[in-house]
């Protein structure tokens, strides 16, 4: 049994889209799974009744504060012991879930994430990843934005957690490497992306060179590394672009065809922030995360959980032969 502490009080759009989605995932559970709702327990259990709960491997447990959105990380962490976030994840530090997922202020559960669960074996820094939708397949982008300033070793143990996750979590059996730059050439970019571009192919990782923006949504690749600034600005135009087809296309286009079209770009179809490189399982889901999102959330926190994918991150940064 899979159990997955959700805090319940972060998102936007209040607690009730958060059971009703706990509700959802637990009925169309890929295995065994519970989930743990923190946050107000009457108010939690109210809703629980409302929306069919009752019977459901679902618990609760009372917090007392909610981490705004407007909060500082160090504000929320030193001031904030109680909120449904940091309970969230102090459950899993205490053995009580194998997952911990949230939909609150990213800082904070990224944060609250790394200063309770720590980082596994040698990892130097933890990565956020996300999936993007291309036309042939899904691709993992590792660093999505917590990092800004990193160094090649840490940019090759991205690659590492962003494979390990496209192989147990994704089923990609051999992934795809790719090094997002200015370029095709080795050469070229920066002095850290093309340092970073000769470790990974020195590497045992399927290393398949540089990759510019515009072959992105093309696909064929598996794993996308490249530094957070970089990162977030494509996660942030891939967001904008999504929306901006639907806004733009999808009243003049109508039919099953083009309604599987957009459909590929909804970003309920996907957790948000993925944060490998942690001696645990957290997930950071976007702010105005609906019941259909946290079902996504939850199932994914479940297959990262079931397939140790911490573990598995920490023994292969163990083989790397460059120390962090």
């Amino acid at each position: 049994m899979i159990r997955i502490a959700l805090d319940a009080m972060g998102g936007d759009l209040g607690p009730r889209e958060a059971v009703q989605g706990a509700i959802q995932a637990l009925k169309q559970a890929p295995g065994p799974m519970a989930v743990v709702l923190t946050g107000d327990e009457p108010v939690l259990r109210d809703l629980i009744a409302q929306c069919g709960g009752a019977g459901l491997p679902l618990e609760v447990v009372h917090t007392t504060q909610i981490v705004e959105m407007s909060d500082t990380p160090t504000v929320a962490l030193k001031t904030k012991p109680d909120s449904s976030l940091t309970v969230c994840v102090g459950l899993q530090k205490k053995g009580l879930v194998q997952a911990s997922v949230s939909p609150g202020n990213t800082g904070a559960m990224m944060a609250a994430s790394l200063m309770i669960l720590g980082r596994a074996g040698k990892v130097s820094r933890p990565t956020v990843a996300t999936v993007l939708p291309t036309a042939t397949n899904k691709v993992v982008m590792v660093d999505s934005g917590a990092n800004v300033d990193e160094k090649p070793i840490q940019l090759m143990q991205f690659a590492v957690c962003g494979s390990i996750y496209s192989k147990h979590v994704l089923g990609v059996e051999n992934p795809r490497v790719g090094l997002l730059n200015m370029g095709e050439e080795d050469h070229k970019g920066t002095e850290v992306v093309a340092e970073t571009y000769k470790l990974l192919k020195a590497s045992h990782l399927n290393f398949v060179g540089n990759v510019e923006g515009h072959d992105i949504p093309k696909g064929g690749i598996d794993v996308l590394v490249t530094p957070g600034f970089t990162g977030n600005v494509v996660l942030k135009l891939y967001e904008g672009m999504g929306e901006y087809m639907a806004h733009t296309f999808k009243h003049a286009l109508s039919g099953p065809h083009f309604d599987a079209i957009f459909e590929t770009w909804n970003y309920e179809n996907e957790a948000g922030g993925l944060l490998l490189g942690l001696d645990g399982t957290s997930v950071i889901m976007h702010g105005r995360s609906s019941a259909r999102a946290y079902v996504s959330g939850l199932h994914v926190a479940y297959r990262m959980a079931s397939a140790s994918v911490h573990r598995k991150i920490a023994a292969e940064i163990e083989t790397l032969e460059t120390p962090a």
